[in-house]
C-alpha cells in the first residue's frame, strides 16, 4: 500500500457525511503527486483539519446504519510486517497511565511500515506522522518520528497519540503473533503497544 495508502487512510472516514466527503476528497486532489521527501506543509495541515474535525463529529452520527460499524471480532490470519495498515489496540498501564483499548475502527493510532524498508507513515491521535525505521530480524527501531498539524480537540485523544508516538520512538523490536494479525511493539522484553489489522466492513479502512 505505502504512501497512496497511507494517504487514502488519512483522508478516509466511517460516516460519509456529504461535507467530510468533500473536504476529503479537496485533500486528496491537494495532495495528489506529493512524496514524503516533500511535504508542503498546507495540504497536510489540511488533512490534520479535516480528519480532526470529522473524525471528532461523525463517529457518533445516529445517521450512519449499524452494519457499516460491525468489524470482525475473529482472529484472523497473521499479515507482513511490511505494507499492512497496523492500527493500534491496546496501550498497557504504567505508573503514570491506565491500559487502553481500541476498537478496529478507531483512526486514533495507525502505521504502516512501507516495503522500501526505511519509510514509515501513519497516524498518532489527529496528528499524521512520518519517520523512517530500521528491520532487522526481531529489531526494530524508529528514528526521527514527527508530528504535524493540530492537536485533538479532546485530551484523552491527545493522550493515546503521546503514549503512542512515545512506544515507536522507543521501539528496539517488535513480534508477529502467530495465531492472530497481531503486531506487538517491544522496549526490551516488554509490550509498549499492541497493533492489530482487520479485515475492514465495505466502506471503511
Amino acid at each position: 500500500m505505502g504512501r497512496a495508502a497511507f494517504w487514502r487512510a488519512a483522508t478516509g472516514n466511517e460516516a460519509r457525511h456529504p461535507l467530510c466527503t468533500f473536504l476529503r476528497i479537496a485533500a486528496r486532489r491537494a495532495i495528489s503527486g506529493m512524496t514524503m521527501k516533500r511535504q508542503p506543509a498546507l495540504p497536510l495541515l489540511l488533512i490534520a483539519a479535516v480528519l480532526t474535525a470529522c473524525a471528532q463529529t461523525e463517529l457518533t452520527d445516529p445517521s450512519v446504519p449499524d452494519i457499516w460499524r460491525t468489524w470482525p471480532t475473529a482472529p484472523e490470519p497473521p499479515q507482513p510486517l511490511l505494507n499492512t495498515v497496523w492500527k493500534l489496540r491496546d496501550l498497557p498501564a504504567s505508573d503514570a497511565h491506565p491500559a487502553i483499548t481500541l476498537s478496529p475502527e478507531s483512526h486514533a493510532g495507525f502505521i504502516i511500515l512501507e516495503a522500501d524498508g526505511q519509510h514509515l507513515t501513519g497516524y498518532a491521535g489527529c496528528q499524521p506522522m512520518t519517520a523512517l525505521y530500521h528491520q532487522q530480524g526481531a529489531r526494530l527501531k524508529i528514528d526521527g518520528l514527527a508530528r504535524i498539524g493540530s492537536r485533538c480537540h479532546k485530551e484523552k485523544f491527545n493522550n493515546v497519540g503521546d503514549r503512542f508516538a512515545a512506544a515507536l520512538s522507543n521501539a528496539t523490536g517488535y513480534r508477529l503473533a502467530s495465531d492472530d494479525a497481531l503486531l506487538h511493539i517491544l522496549n526490551g522484553d516488554q509490550v509498549t503497544a499492541t497493533l492489530i489489522y482487520r479485515t475492514p466492513p465495505k466502506g471503511h479502512w
